[in-house]
């Protein structure tokens, strides 16, 4: 890369390289990779495992549905890596993924996703070769692609230079402990009847800080049930 060190750089284990070629190119992380600030490598495993016909995943010891993914892709793929770094396994069997993670995360110069596909791991990935293992949410996704791209999302917006207005990430959701962002308004000032709160018309600073702080507080405690 000609001495070029990015921020970030994020090594990526997939079976699905493909699944990331459009997200990487557009919008904001687009342009944090071509300045630059990130950088993302795809690591097929099917590449590295020792099966001759190219077979990562077996059966489950002691019966069960579906396809396991084998340690030994894994291991191979992570072996090979020069500067695999925090190694991050993604699957729904960890703990839920927080706002606190990414930020602790974006402090690594190096750190490597392991996605998973088909029924899971074996178990010997999360114990022998991951660092940690995180689940983005209570809910099944098809493969751990989804997933990694949200935390390459989530981590590149912590990045310096990936935001123009670095305040955008200090007052938003997630940004403290129990708190979403405030309602947010623009124009028009009324829309099917329906008008915009008439403190934040006032000119009134301390009485919108105030609102605004009332109403993250109520539609915090609403959406996550406390």
């Amino acid at each position: 890369m000609n001495g070029w060190t990015p921020n970030l750089q994020i090594n990526v284990l997939t079976l699905f390289p493909d699944f990331f070629t459009s997200p990487l190119k557009v919008s904001l992380l687009g342009k944090a990779i071509d300045n630059e600030i990130l950088q993302v490598n795809l690591i097929n495993f099917r590449n590295y495992t020792e099966n001759r016909h190219g077979k990562v995943d077996d059966a489950p010891y002691g019966g069960g549905s579906g396809m396991i993914i084998q340690v030994e892709p894994i291991a191979n793929s992570l072996q090979k890596l020069e500067t695999p770094g925090h190694v991050i396994l993604l699957t729904p069997r960890a703990p839920l993924m927080k706002q606190a993670d990414i930020v602790r995360l974006s402090a690594f110069e190096n750190l490597t996703l392991i996605c998973g596909h088909y029924e899971g791991f074996d178990e010997r990935i999360a114990e022998e070769l991951a660092d940690e293992s995180l689940c983005i949410g209570e809910f099944i996704l098809s493969g751990g692609e989804p997933a990694a791209l949200c935390l390459i999302d989530a981590l590149a917006r912590l990045q310096p230079g990936f935001m123009s207005n670095q305040n955008s990430i200090v007052q938003e959701s997630f940004s403290k402990s129990e708190y979403i962002e405030f309602p947010q308004y623009t124009r028009p000032r009324e829309f099917q009847g329906k008008r915009v709160p008439d403190v934040l018309l006032s000119g009134n600073h301390e009485a919108i800080e105030r609102w605004r702080e009332e109403r993250s507080i109520e539609d915090y405690k609403r959406f996550r049930k406390l």
